[in-house]
């Protein structure tokens, strides 16, 4: 009885390894299918004042690099946000390839609800293999942001 007790256990953790391991590839193939690259860049997301960049993410599309995420509402403000982001791309050496401003699409809730809404910018010309780093900063002026092509 121990025998057979111990070689339950012993092919246990090889089974549970193989478990893990098919999970990692589920998670990895979406992304691939999404025209991501496997290394992402380097993503600075500056939140200040009553908004918060929640994410980032950089794919190529059929005219260039896209990046879009999700901003929110700072969690203790109700009205109301103004504003832009500024989207800026870097290579490796640090010089800058592109900027976009942009707004977010979406009225970021209402009534005491606090979604998030959704941002694009698209730097025509550029692939993601060219990137190292994205800064995606949120300016509270609302000046010269063209509106996300999701929203159009």
């Amino acid at each position: 009885m121990g025998t057979r007790r111990a070689t339950m256990r012993n092919l246990a953790r090889p089974a549970s390894a193989c478990a893990g391991l098919s999970i990692l590839a589920a998670l990895a193939t979406p992304a691939l299918a999404q025209g991501r690259t496997t290394p992402q860049p380097a993503f600075e997301l500056v939140s200040q004042g009553h908004l918060k960049v929640l994410t980032a993410t950089a794919r190529n599309d059929g005219d260039g690099l896209s990046v879009s995420g999700l901003v929110r509402r700072a969690p203790h403000w109700k009205t109301g946000v103004q504003g832009h982001l500024d989207v800026e791309a870097y290579d490796v050496v640090g010089a800058r390839l592109g900027s976009s401003s942009v707004v977010w699409r979406g009225s970021l809730g209402g009534g005491g609800h606090n979604q998030a809404a959704r941002y694009r910018a698209d730097f025509p010309g550029l692939s993601a293999s060219q990137v190292t780093r994205v800064v995606v900063r949120y300016s509270p002026v609302a000046h010269a942001a063209e509106p996300s092509e999701a929203a159009r």
